[in-house]
């Protein structure tokens, strides 16, 4: 008998439920984007949904149960009891829908029991920790779910997550996967995880611990353990892992926080460059098989134009008059910076001169700039000459943009604009950003970036992440190519609120302008305006007083947010510049117990990627932004598992949509091969399972298994 059963999951919950615990049931398929339905329970009668539309045919291929769907109860005396909000017939539904359907059932934060519905062949040895009381745990058995890549035996934090040590009792159906490791209130090694195998053949995966996947890197690993277990490998989604490192301002000076130089600035030599292309090299070689760790920079032209005083970062209120200049007036009494012997050198070489201007102060941050208002700064001699001005000779004096012009060089790294002169955009005029976009597209053009490996013409990193409310500058950069951006995730606006792993398309009624898409990118701790450990904890302490630590406290700090990050596959960047790239004149500091002259990002990274390691063995890459995964999540995909039920086996599969079209291709991992492709692209990074990615014109698509996938 052959039928077939959907893949998406049923979860399960409270309607009580916090949204907190609520995303923990689901945000890992939602990482994944494996399609899933939400039941919500209330405290008293609920209708489950038809689970099977034939005998042949199930709806759903996973069930996900959060907290035993318990609510607490007053008896008549007076004593708290817990119990299920589903009645015990509403349980053997679910349960006998898994035994015909061969779907595996999940259960997180579930109490250890023997007995009725929430037998799980354990048995509680009491609850733990208070809060702050460190427990460690591990997964000491991956067998049984050898897709999800996770490391054997890595010990990780159960610090702040309630949970209930178990053992067994019902040997003959339970096995151990996780175990609570010794602590104060555990002097022996319990059971945190079981797989049951009943004899009625019905499968469950029980967790005796509370999850938060908003928060603990813990949470997220043991569900990417239950997401591989229940769907045995076999999927419509993508876990994809990438770590893309964005380094702004390349070319510009960067005025300190703090310095022990008394000019205050840094701006980064080739020798700093240098030093980062052979440990990028060694990263590579230190992480899982197949990944291809690469920095990223964006790029402001203006700075490379006659190693111009006045391009700092941030603007003090100054302007700088270059000797070819006309004698701007500026607010406030600007400052005019004396002519050295090199600039008047450099004034022979490159005529046109630098684009200087005064900086006039910053708007609010998301302010909303009435569509054709607002006052040109660049300097009026710029403003009228619309074509780019300078020549191979001018740019090629700065002895970093000769570095850059080296092809060599240049190909160790990945490419985009950061506009020409970083003139903030929230107040800008159309006339300024059109020349910020196309003279840096010249200038790109002319040193030799447009024609790298890696040049991303479509995209910049906006200044600051400014301009994204400006009609005019959002103009601007459309009409010149631009339609992917970065944003920032410190901003709620800048975030889609449907789906934190979608970008952010601009509106007119939200932005002005529509057509632009909003990468998102989370900041850190490393300052931009930083070029050294100290200046970097100093900027953080005075950020947070009472705060205490030093650059190994900070780092901890940044390990605990962003590995997270990546374990939760979010593709979204994360946000540098060029003054931490700086090597030249560091002091040996030591990271992860080696010693080395490291920049403050090769710090920042070397601490990431090795807690990564220690958890997961999937290859960790740096790519653009995926900017399909909204395309075809809106598609609302799906995937059947064709099923032959005499012999319990998942012999293929089949992809449909509505109307069997999608703009994007759809993921489907597979935990063999196939036995024919059909011609569809397919993928597969080191260790990681077979992606095959599938179109939809119209048609369902089905593929078969090079080898059936047992129940």
């Amino acid at each position: 008998m052959v039928g077939s059963t959907s893949s998406t999951f049923l979860v399960i919950v409270l309607a009580s439920s916090s949204q907190s615990q609520i995303d923990t049931a689901k945000s890992g398929l939602n990482d994944y984007g494996i399609p899933f339905e939400l039941l919500l329970v209330p405290n008293g009668n609920v209708t489950l949904p038809p689970l099977n539309s034939s005998v042949t045919s199930g709806n759903y291929g996973g069930i996900v149960i959060l907290s035993e769907l318990s609510y607490s109860y007053v008896d008549t005396t007076g004593a708290t009891i817990w119990t299920s909000a589903l009645s015990t017939d509403q349980w053997n539904v679910l349960f006998n829908y898994q035994i015909s359907f061969g779907v595996r059932m999940v259960r997180l934060g579930a109490f250890p029991s023997n007995s009725g519905e929430q037998d799980s062949g354990t048995q509680s040895l009491g609850g733990c920790c208070n809060s702050n009381v460190e427990n460690f745990m591990t997964i000491h058995d991956t067998s049984q779910f050898p897709t999800a890549g996770l490391v054997q035996d890595a010990s990780m934090s159960a610090m702040n997550l309630w949970h209930n040590p178990a053992e067994i009792t019902g040997s003959s159906y339970t096995t151990s996967f996780a175990s609570f490791l010794l602590n104060a209130n555990l002097p022996a090694i319990t059971v945190a995880g079981v797989i049951n195998n009943f004899p009625t053949g019905r499968q469950q995966m029980v967790f005796f611990i509370t999850l938060g996947t908003d928060w603990s890197v813990t949470s997220n690993i043991l569900t990417h353990a239950w997401i591989h277990w229940a769907t045995r490998g076999l999927y419509a989604g993508y876990r994809r892992a990438m770590l893309n490192t964005q380094v702004d301002d390349m070319f510009l000076t960067t005025k300190l926080w703090t310095s022990p130089d008394p000019a205050g600035n840094y701006r980064v030599v080739p020798s700093d460059l240098e030093g980062h292309i052979p440990w990028m090299a060694s990263i590579n070689s230190r992480l899982p098989a197949g990944s291809n760790y690469t920095i990223e920079i964006g790029h402001n032209g203006n700075g490379n134009i006659g190693l111009c005083n006045c391009c700092i970062l941030p603007c003090l209120n100054t302007t700088y008059i270059h000797p070819r200049a006309e004698i701007d007036t500026s607010p406030n009494g600007a400052t005019v910076f004396p002519v050295s012997e090199q600039e008047k050198r450099n004034s022979e070489t490159c005529p046109a001169g630098v684009v200087n201007y005064y900086a006039p102060p910053e708007t609010p941050l998301e302010y909303v700039k009435p569509p054709g208002t607002g006052t040109d700064l660049w300097p009026s001699r710029l403003a009228q000459n619309t074509t780019y001005p300078y020549t191979l000779s001018c740019i090629s004096s700065d002895p970093l943009g000769q570095w850059f012009m080296n092809n060599t060089n240049r190909d160790n790294f990945l490419h985009l604009s950061h506009t020409f002169t970083h003139e903030e955009e929230n107040n800008a005029t159309y006339s300024d950003v059109l020349r910020e976009i196309t003279w840096n597209q010249k200038w790109a053009d002319q040193i030799g970036l447009s024609s790298a490996k890696a040049w991303s013409s479509r995209g910049i990193i906006p200044p600051a992440i400014t301009g994204l409310h400006n009609a005019d500058a959002l103009r601007a950069w459309s009409e010149n190519g631009i339609v992917n951006v970065v944003g920032d995730n410190t901003r709620p606006v800048l975030r889609n609120t449907i789906n934190d792993h979608w970008p952010l398309n601009t509106t007119v009624a939200d932005n002005g302008w529509s057509g632009i898409q909003i990468t998102p990118r989370w900041s850190t701790r490393i300052y931009y305006n930083c070029d050294l450990p100290d200046c970097d904890v100093q900027q953080w302490l005075s950020m947070y007083p009472g705060t205490t630590g030093d650059i190994t406290t900070l780092l901890g700090l940044e390990q605990s947010t962003n590995v997270n990050n990546l374990i939760t596959l979010h593709h979204d960047p994360f946000m540098f510049h060029q003054a931490n790239l700086r090597k030249a004149g560091a002091n040996l500091t030591t990271v992860n117990g080696t010693p080395g002259n490291f920049s403050l990002l090769q710090m920042w990274v070397e601490t990431i990627v090795a807690e990564y390691a220690q958890l997961v063995t999937w290859p960790l890459i740096t790519l653009k932004h995926d900017d399909q995964r909204m395309t075809r999540d809106l598609c609302n995909y799906t995937m059947l598992y064709n099923m032959d039920y005499t012999r319990k086996v998942i012999t293929g599969i089949t992809v449909t949509a509505p109307n069997n079209l999608c703009d994007a291709p759809i993921p489907v991992a597979v935990p063999g091969s196939l036995w024919n492709s059909l011609g569809y692209r397919t993928e597969q990074i080191g260790s990681d399972p077979l992606t095959v990615w599938v179109q939809l014109k119209g048609s369902p698509v089905s593929l078969q298994l090079d080898k059936p996938v047992s129940w």
